[in-house]
């Protein structure tokens, strides 16, 4: 019988645990000249930007989506498996940017894991 709950609980633990979602709100400035990488994602992303300046900020993909995100707005896409996104700051002042994402995994932005 504990040999049962024991393997029952690994199964649990195995199949069940990795389903966690990671959900993550942080403003981020991005110097003038400078740009935001988000590399290939590992799993489908919800993002959700928005741009907290009163500067243009401009997006670059391959895939379909606008070209940029207006002064004081925001912007919702759901980034594919293996998708990327840069944001690009081609202004003379620093903007900031509110990112908020819901994943089963964490996003990787300019080479550093962000949780």
């Amino acid at each position: 019988m504990k040999n049962l709950i024991f393997i029952f609980s690994f199964l649990y633990g195995q199949f069940c645990i990795p389903l966690q979602r990671v959900d993550v709100w942080k403003t981020l400035t991005i110097p003038p000249g400078e740009s935001l990488y988000i590399s290939e994602v590992k799993a489908p992303v919800t993002l959700e930007l928005k741009n907290l300046s009163g500067k243009e900020v401009h997006l670059s993909s391959k895939l379909a989506m606008p070209q940029s995100i207006a002064a004081e707005s925001g912007f919702r896409y759901r980034l594919p498996k293996k998708g990327s996104l840069s944001v690009e700051n081609r202004n003379t002042v620093v903007v900031s940017v509110y990112l908020h994402y819901t994943s089963s995994k964490s996003i990787f932005i300019n080479n550093k894991e962000l949780r």
